[in-house]
């Protein structure tokens, strides 16, 4: 993910405390690779730790992420959380790819339970060093730049799980009426058909849409939480590529957009939420989240395995697309 503004890391204890507002919550079982560009932050990737025995598939990721790595600076620190015999051959073979590909390894933590380990090899590192994040000023600056970070992964999952008793009632009640709506509308319209056979929806349907996304963010600017009603009906419009599309290119990555989409994707069916959920990723993605932007694509691809937008998100997030190239190729603006 792109680092939230420039948090310079002096020491180690800045460097641990930093990690969790990096990449979004405190890791478990995670290697991060934090890349800098001088004494400045530009990137912070998160890998699964592997176990023993997947360590050559490790091998093959980590020579892929260094040349992506290899664009964002010259030189990183890894910091591993889990056992240390995981964290130390990991590490060891991130260390090799980093490397090759010409980005200096500075440093290589181990976290656990409140301590790190430098893994220097020397007997002075033996027992570790006691962790206290409120000794760095770290967590001072990421508050004042509006940053915080969840407890773990579970939790940033939590946050746009589907909602679920009466809301959940009501939604699929509204989505099953937005659904009626939409169908009656289409079937009442000559709907043509393109040179590859694909039909294209009558313009009124597309206005009715947009006009739709736009009353969404209005009402998300002014504060304001959408009905069952409309949330329904924005949820079934944005099934209509064209529709969804407007939304997609008009995402800015706003907290107040955030906001927005986080609610309809809890609240869609899933039936509908394929698009929403989208349509978060991006704006996460362009607020400089990635692990929400990620969290949102696996959402997506779990209401549609073959949803399309969610697997070109996927691919740039995990290849490391800076948001504003990605920006740049699919809405011809940096803007």
């Amino acid at each position: 993910m792109d680092a939230p503004g420039k948090l310079i890391l002096t020491t180690n204890d800045d460097l641990v405390a930093a990690v969790p507002y990096l990449v979004g919550f405190t890791p478990t079982d995670s290697l991060v690779i934090v890349v800098l560009d001088g004494t400045q932050v530009r990137l912070a990737v998160r890998l699964d730790l592997p176990q023993l025995s997947d360590l050559a598939e490790l091998a093959a990721e980590a020579a892929q992420n260094a040349t992506i790595i290899a664009r964002y600076g010259s030189a990183a620190f890894l910091v591993g959380y889990g056992p240390a015999d995981r964290v130390a051959s990991a590490v060891a073979l991130l260390t090799t790819a980093l490397t090759d590909t010409g980005v200096d390894v500075q440093g290589a933590l181990r976290v656990d339970d409140e301590r790190y380990w430098c893994l220097c090899g020397t007997a002075a590192c033996a027992d570790g060093v006691a962790h206290d994040p409120a000794a760095s000023r770290i967590p001072a600056e990421a508050v004042y730049r509006g940053v915080a970070p969840m407890r773990d992964r579970a939790a940033l999952e939590q946050l746009i799980a589907p909602v679920t008793g009466p809301e959940r009632t009501r939604m699929r009640t509204a989505t099953y009426t937005a659904l009626f709506r939409l169908h009656l509308t289409l079937s009442e319209a000559v709907v043509s058909i393109t040179d590859d056979e694909q039909p294209v929806p009558p313009e009124h349907v597309v206005r009715e849409g947009i006009e739709a996304v736009q009353q969404a963010y209005d009402s998300a600017a002014r504060g304001e939480t959408l009905s069952d009603g409309a949330v329904a009906w924005l949820t079934v419009v944005l099934m209509v590529p064209e529709i969804r599309d407007h939304a997609w290119i008009t995402c800015d990555g706003s907290d107040t957009q955030r906001g927005l989409w986080i609610d309809v994707t809890r609240r869609a069916m899933p039936a509908t939420s394929a698009a929403p959920a989208c349509l978060l990723a991006i704006t996460a993605y362009l607020g400089g989240d990635g692990a929400l932007a990620n969290i949102a694509v696996d959402r997506a691809l779990h209401a549609d395995p073959d949803y399309h937008l969610a697997h070109l998100l996927g691919h740039a997030l995990r290849s490391g697309v800076p948001s504003q190239r990605w920006r740049a190729a699919t809405t011809g603006t940096t803007e």
